[in-house]
């Protein structure tokens, strides 16, 4: 009775979402990445900023004009220099985390395969920040941290077939923020990407 019942319920979501016409996706995007830090002691402010490679793999489902899709992204080391009492100590930031998104695609008159979007999402980074110190004789110092985030963004996107989509895109990245005893680094991003989607 009770494999009755389990066989008769996932029959019954699958009517739904049938019914509804849920697709579910995957998305890959490779993306260049004009981040931008703000690093601040009671002494002393710097604000870095470098260009870097990254990458995002999301998965999610599409309901018509709405997707909602849980996106896995790693971005490449950003690199810089901290000039303190007459010395260049190179730091290095590193980012990776995960964004919860939600999309709105609109539909053009008269275009079937070309459809603009607006984006917004919540994350978690986890972020670490390396004073290099090698050169100067010393032991590295790494502060790691975690904190939420979130994005805004829009693109374009095009329908190569009926399961497959290219998309372009920018979004604004508020990371979060690497915090210490006496110090607080907020990582900020301005993202442009190029991804394929494949709707099964």
């Amino acid at each position: 009775m009770k494999k009755l019942l389990l066989l008769s319920a996932v029959a019954l979501m699958a009517t739904s979402a049938n019914a509804m016409d849920i697709k579910p996706y995957v998305e890959g995007k490779i993306s260049e990445n004009f981040m931008k830090a703000k690093y601040e002691e009671p002494d002393f402010n710097k604000k870095f900023d470098d260009s870097v490679i990254g990458g995002s793999i999301e998965v999610g489902v599409k309901l018509d004009q709405f997707r909602v899709g849980l996106e896995g992204y790693l971005n490449d080391k950003m690199e810089d220099k901290i000039n303190y009492l007459g010395f260049g100590f190179p730091v290095e930031l590193e980012s990776k985390g995960v964004f919860l998104n939600g999309y709105y695609d609109f539909k053009l008159p008269n275009v079937e395969k070309v459809k603009p979007y607006v984006g917004l999402g919540v994350g978690y980074s986890w972020m670490k920040e390396t004073l290099k110190l090698t050169d100067y004789g010393l032991p590295n110092e790494s502060i790691k941290d975690k904190d939420w985030g979130y994005q805004v963004g829009a693109g374009i996107s095009y329908e190569v077939n009926q399961n497959i989509d290219l998309t372009l895109g920018y979004r604004y990245e508020n990371l979060g923020k690497i915090k210490d005893v006496d110090s607080e680094n907020k990582l900020t991003n301005h993202k442009v990407s190029v991804g394929l989607r494949y709707t099964f």
